[in-house]
């Protein structure tokens, strides 16, 4: 396709928080590629206010899968879409088939995706995945392969456009304790270790962040922490545009392998990134200048991709030297800009 061609291009965008802050990447170099052409996206229905990060997103489809399940749901998106525009062109960056499905039915002339999960006949032109590479790299690949070029991309890099009137405490750290899967999720006598040890060695106050479904869970951490631990509990208190300018004034933050953790880090907010279940090397944020990993490899459980923790302790992340996260919390905060 011609780059000077005025394209209708959908990108059917993945699901989670951080896959999306890391697609933002594709899309900027996919404007970059054919810079006269609109660019609109299907975008998770609770991660909307992301186009307000993105501004190469000119339209955008809220997709719920309560909502729009099952094939028959599929079925009922694609049709809907194809009834407001005719696109010349649909990217695929998600690896369920439900996705490129949705796609299919869009009726877009041009259909790029990976070969899994037996999509294939659904796309015109379908690729092979590299294996063993970052989700960011296997996005941006997507459209080198399509293109036949290749991209020099960059990490995610948000901004705001003015200041938000949201209060923030004075100097704070960011404690993000939970991430999604339970096995993800830091156990509550160690978020208490780690609050303390921040207090003890930083003047800093403690911001705890995570969705709605997560503020019992952190209200049982603040409980723990003692009263005069100044932990503030933010879980389901914010919209993600108040969330990003919590993250982006934190001094720094703790993080499992999150979302908040790949949203902090397209602020430039330097992150310890706590790993248990998940591969590093595939989902830790991608500005690596930013972040300290720290993850065990001795453990007979290691590498993990289950849910849940066998030991029901998720000790992958318990056993993680408290001393060793201060200073990496120092060598961040001691970093020059």
């Amino acid at each position: 396709m011609d780059k000077a061609e005025k394209l209708k291009i959908l990108v059917k965008l993945p699901v989670k928080l951080g896959d999306t802050v890391m697609a933002s990447s594709f899309l900027t170099e996919l404007k970059s590629r054919f810079p006269f052409s609109r660019v609109d996206v299907i975008m998770e229905a609770g991660l909307t206010d992301l186009k307000y990060f993105i501004p190469v997103i000119d339209h955008m489809y809220p997709f719920s899968k309560k909502k729009y399940s099952g094939l028959r749901g599929n079925y009922r998106f694609g049709r809907l879409i194809s009834g407001y525009e005719k696109y010349d062109l649909f990217f695929c960056l998600p690896s369920s088939f439900s996705s490129a499905l949705t796609g299919f039915f869009t009726g877009s002339r041009v259909r790029v995706g990976y070969k899994t999960e037996g999509r294939a006949l659904l796309f015109s032109k379908s690729f092979k995945k590299t294996p063993h590479i970052h989700v960011l790299e296997e996005y941006v690949e997507l459209l080198e392969k399509f293109t036949g070029e290749k991209i020099e991309y960059k990490a995610p890099e948000f901004r705001f456009r003015e200041p938000i009137d949201y209060p923030l405490p004075g100097d704070y750290v960011v404690l993000n304790a939970c991430s999604g899967p339970p096995s993800r999720y830091i156990p509550v006598a160690k978020a208490v270790r780690i609050i303390k040890s921040i207090k003890q060695n930083f003047p800093f106050d403690i911001v705890l962040t995570g969705a709605p479904a997560e503020e019992a869970y952190l209200a049982e951490i603040v409980r723990d922490a003692g009263k005069d631990a100044r932990v503030i509990n933010l879980a389901g208190k914010t919209s993600i545009i108040e969330l990003g300018w919590v993250l982006k004034n934190a001094r720094a933050m703790v993080t499992t392998d999150s979302g908040n953790a790949h949203f902090a880090n397209a602020f430039g907010t330097r992150a310890v990134v706590l790993f248990g279940a998940g591969l590093p090397w595939r989902a830790r944020p991608y500005n690596g200048k930013l972040i300290r990993s720290l993850a065990l490899e001795d453990l007979d459980c290691v590498p993990c991709r289950s849910e849940r923790c066998k030991y029901h302790d998720n000790r992958c992340l318990v056993n993680i030297d408290d001393a060793l996260i201060i200073r990496s919390i120092r060598e961040l905060l001691n970093m020059n800009d």
